[in-house]
């Protein structure tokens, strides 16, 4: 049966749970994969009877009655937050925790955050002052960050916590261990930093900061944090019993219950840790190369990638097409503002990203979402050339394809390779735009190709022609039943 890999091909927000929910129905599928990642990307769905569920670590097709979730070693997982987000999804479903529990396979080999990543993760960012990253503050990146800091003396201890570790049968279980060293190093950093820390702590986070420094930092602290570790998840003190969810091996697990399964991405190729444009980026992993290499035995896998209609950006960082003229004019109610994680930003669809992002995930289909938000636009632009007005030095030459008009003016074309200064160059950019005629009618109602507005079917094809790509689905709501095969 078929198999697919969602991934999202901007700066993540591309709607790719929606898109889960939808295959997850029409294929009948048995599995979702969550490949990378982490709990602080959430992918909203709202099913044809609205009831509204943020998938955190939950695979997005979890609404379809027979679909596992399967959560990889290359996801960072919080088990605090996954029995909330289990108690919340039985409440609104009717389905039991016991049942979901048998729906849900976790790897050993997960990294787990802790309380102590969440704070150093904040301590980190207030250092930082106006050069912070945009993290969103949950301690899901600092996981992977912190993994490659050397061991601390004197525990000579990783700082990692893996699910394996926790559920240890053993008697030398390595959670205190873990935890002290953790705090060791959290603890230093902020005797290292804190006046820094305290000159940009914003009014509102003041108290509710000083009070999560004083309990974790304090002498015991992290003995008392990995008892609850202890407790609460290996011996599953609230009725979750996590342990039968642990499994080791993909192909045991995954042939043996799922035959057509979607391997569900988290954030956008603009923000990997590699691959993305610093120096606001993730530090975590969010191409579709892990899932590549987990499906291998598998028959018949589409690479499918996911985009706005547009282009949307939440928080800090380099946003090239960035314009009042469609941030005044759309909302998106379901992406939430706060110190950490900043606001929602719109711009109009930067082809010269998506094609940047293409040579990396190297997709074989493209689902475009939110072409609904255009409905009212008498025009639409996309950007398929940058005009540059910086230096063009050799580093640039291998970054970019270009070439320079009469008047001396250079235009970029394309982005030929990664580099650690990409977003250098960006910055200054001003993109040159195609522009052409909106459609001027509402599509929301709309479930058939046939039926779409001819000015409407001119920019799909428009933004084929520029991708490279066939877009095979468009979205013109926030159901699966508002989803259209092209």
């Amino acid at each position: 049966m078929d198999s697919f890999i969602l991934c999202g091909m901007q700066f993540g927000d591309e709607g790719k749970g929606t898109f889960v929910d939808y295959l997850a129905h029409e294929k009948n599928i048995d599995g979702v994969v969550r490949y990378n990642g982490g709990s602080q990307a959430s992918h909203t769905v709202i099913t044809p009877s609205k009831i509204i569920h943020k998938f955190s670590q939950l695979g997005s097709g979890m609404f379809l009655d027979k679909c596992h979730t399967y959560l990889t070693e290359n996801t960072v997982i919080n088990l605090e937050n996954l029995i909330v987000e289990m108690e919340v999804f039985s409440e609104k479903t009717g389905i039991s925790i016991s049942d979901l529990l048998d729906r849900i396979h976790i790897h050993e080999n997960c990294y787990v955050v802790t309380p102590y990543h969440k704070l150093i993760n904040k301590l980190r960012e207030l250092s930082k002052g106006e050069n912070r990253r945009g993290t969103v503050g949950t301690g899901v990146s600092e996981v992977r960050y912190l993994l490659a800091e050397p061991k601390l003396s004197p525990y000579e201890q990783p700082l990692g916590l893996q699910v394996k570790d926790i559920f240890n049968p053993h008697s030398n279980n390595p959670v205190i261990s873990r935890m002290q060293a953790l705090q060791n190093y959290v603890n230093n950093f902020f005797r290292e930093n804190e006046d820094l820390i305290w000159q940009n702590v914003p009014k509102e986070i003041t108290e509710s900061l000083k009070k999560e420094i004083a309990f974790l930092l304090a002498p015991n602290a992290f003995f008392n944090i990995a008892s609850i570790y202890i407790t609460k998840f290996k011996y599953a003190t609230r009725d979750v019993n996590f342990s039968k969810c642990i499994y080791n091996s993909y192909e045991l697990s995954l042939r043996k219950n799922c035959q057509s399964v979607i391997f569900e991405g988290s954030q956008g190729l603009l923000i990997d840790g590699k691959y993305g444009i610093k120096p606001n980026t993730t530090f975590l992993d969010t191409t579709n190369h892990f899932a590549l290499d987990i499906s291998y035995y598998r028959n018949n896998i589409t690479k499918i990638g996911i985009a706005k209609a547009f282009t949307s950006r939440h928080g800090l960082g380099v946003f090239p097409t960035e314009t009042i003229d469609v941030s005044s004019r759309i909302c998106d109610n379901n992406q939430e503002e706060s110190f950490w994680n900043g606001k929602i930003r719109f711009g109009w669809f930067d082809a010269i990203l998506f094609r940047y992002a293409q040579s990396i995930n190297q997709v074989d289909e493209l689902y475009l979402s939110s072409l609904d938000k255009l409905d009212d636009f008498e025009t639409i632009k996309v950007c398929n050339e940058y005009c540059y007005n910086g230096i063009v030095d050799e580093k640039f030459k291998t970054i970019f394809s270009y070439f320079a008009l009469p008047d001396g003016q250079i235009v970029i074309t394309d982005i030929k390779e990664y580099s650690e200064d990409l977003g250098m160059y960006l910055e200054k950019c001003v993109p040159k735009y195609i522009v052409v005629e909106g459609w001027l009618c509402d599509t929301s109602n709309v479930s058939d190709k046939n039926s779409l507005p001819k000015k409407c079917l001119e920019y799909i094809e428009l933004l084929e022609k520029l991708t490279n790509i066939h877009i095979s689905i468009v979205s013109v709501g926030p159901t699966r039943e508002n989803k259209i095969r092209m």
